[in-house]
């Protein structure tokens, strides 16, 4: 699915954060959304995602006075760190989105093990969360995402916790990832940057809109 931002305006109170955006983030591609600490970065997937309004433009269409521009169902959100249960297995984390979404419990299941699977955790699907590196609860927050089967994967700051190692583990694993969803990565790592296909860069954005 392809998301295109026009003209989208927003900040917090006087502060401006972006003003007159224009971004597209191609279909079944890994785009980084690249820019300072400051320049909006987690703000626009925010928006994107329908979590905060913008003052002003349209997100696919969708004006910034709608609560939700792009319908949920159709966003997975992968958030910086881990929110993993620690004392339920990786199975059971990944479950989770399917079973929140409604799907029957066999069917949560049965995506979460395939998910696993592409995320090379299935040796790990019965270890408990607490037990996990930082590399792997990230691949379980992916799998998570996964699983949901849904068309749309903002990851945010994925790497912020993780050493150089894991980093490129994520990097990879977001490049074997691309053909299920469209994947937009907010992030100032150079390894994940470096691995995306495409760049949405905030900053220039902002300073060719002002």
């Amino acid at each position: 699915m392809r998301v295109e931002v026009r003209g989208a305006t927003l900040g917090f109170g006087k502060r401006i954060v972006f003003e007159d955006l224009d971004a597209d983030f191609p279909h079944g591609k890994v785009t980084a959304l690249v820019g300072p600490s400051g320049s909006g970065k987690s703000s626009l997937l925010a928006a994107m995602a329908g979590y905060i309004k913008l003052r002003a433009g349209t997100i696919s269409g969708v004006a910034a006075d709608q609560r939700t521009p792009l319908d949920a169902s159709m966003v997975a959100w992968v958030p910086q760190g881990s929110n993993a249960l620690g004392g339920r297995s990786s199975l059971e984390n990944v479950m989770i989105g399917a079973l929140a979404d409604g799907a029957q419990w066999n069917e949560a299941r049965d995506d979460a093990l395939s998910a696993l699977a592409q995320v090379e955790m299935i040796d790990l699907a019965n270890k408990s969360a607490r037990s996990l590196s930082g590399g792997e609860l990230q691949r379980v927050n992916f799998a998570r995402a996964l699983a949901t089967r849904k068309p749309l994967v903002f990851a945010d700051e994925p790497s912020a916790s993780l050493d150089a190692v894991n980093t490129r583990r994520v990097a990879e694993l977001l490049f074997s990832l691309r053909s299920r969803a469209t994947i937009i990565v907010a992030t100032h790592d150079p390894l994940l940057v470096e691995a995306a296909e495409h760049q949405v860069n905030l900053r220039q954005e902002f300073s060719h809109a002002a």
